[in-house]
């Protein structure tokens, strides 16, 4: 959690002064997320009752997967980690005198089809 900031008046200030450091936007959403989520299920789904609100979310998610194949996708990739995916490239290396040479080449062995 984030710790809170003490306001404090400095010798000669007439102000309070907040002491602490400052927090990302980032960090301020993890930790409200954070104390969201673990705090006590106050739904009206009473099977929900007792749990934290990530377990209530977590348990209907599992549920709904059951019977939906795109909750179930969503399920399996929260809990797993999207599957990786393989991507191949090739790295080709041409100068444009090199590429116009092969041209050449090419036209002269008749490999060239002129389409007009």
């Amino acid at each position: 959690m984030r710790p809170k900031t003490d306001l404090v008046r400095l010798p000669g200030a007439k102000n309070l002064v907040p002491i602490g450091r400052d927090y990302t936007l980032a960090e301020l959403a993890e930790s409200s997320l954070e104390a969201i989520a673990t705090d006590v299920y106050d739904g009206d789904d009473i099977q929900y009752m007792g749990m934290r609100r990530i377990d209530a979310a977590i348990l209907s998610l599992a549920r709904d997967s059951t019977e939906d194949s795109s909750a179930r996708t969503e399920f399996l990739n929260r809990t797993l980690g999207m599957p990786k995916q393989r991507v191949d490239s090739t790295n080709v290396n041409l100068t444009l005198t090199g590429f116009l040479g092969q041209l050449a080449a090419e036209e002269e062995e008749g490999e060239i089809i002129d389409a007009g």
